[in-house]
């Protein structure tokens, strides 16, 4: 059997809980599609870095930054109570890049196939 240490799974913890606070803090908008892509806690339980992606262009995602910024500490205190814990870790909001910059490797990945397919087509 395989065990978990257990700031793993506050983590997991956080990540379902989180999804449902969130969604009382964003504005209803169908617009405003945010994912929790992960979640991160430190060994001692004090801290929580909540990583999100957001649906769409650089306007939506500043103005979903804008709004976690000033809910952090309702979204902390909300996940306070659904989680029991002596002390509820300290929450950071932080944009997932990771899916953009995987779009990005994906579509120059295409480039240089493409690329290497019209040379090939070309040598024959």
């Amino acid at each position: 059997m395989r065990s978990f240490k257990r700031s793993q799974r506050v983590a997991d913890q956080i990540k379902r809980d989180v999804s449902v606070v969130i969604a009382d803090v964003l504005p209803d908008r169908p617009d405003l599609i945010v994912t929790i892509s992960a979640v991160e806690v430190t060994d001692d339980l004090r801290y929580a870095k909540i990583f999100y992606t957001v649906l769409g262009n650089e306007e939506k995602i500043n103005e979903v930054a804008k709004i976690f910024e000033r809910a952090t500490r309702h979204i902390q205190v909300e996940l306070g109570h659904r989680i029991r814990l002596r002390r509820m870790p300290e929450i950071s909001l932080v944009y997932d890049k990771s899916l953009i910059e995987g779009m990005r490797v994906v579509s120059l990945i295409d480039e240089l196939t493409e690329k290497t397919d019209k040379e090939d087509e070309q040598e024959d």
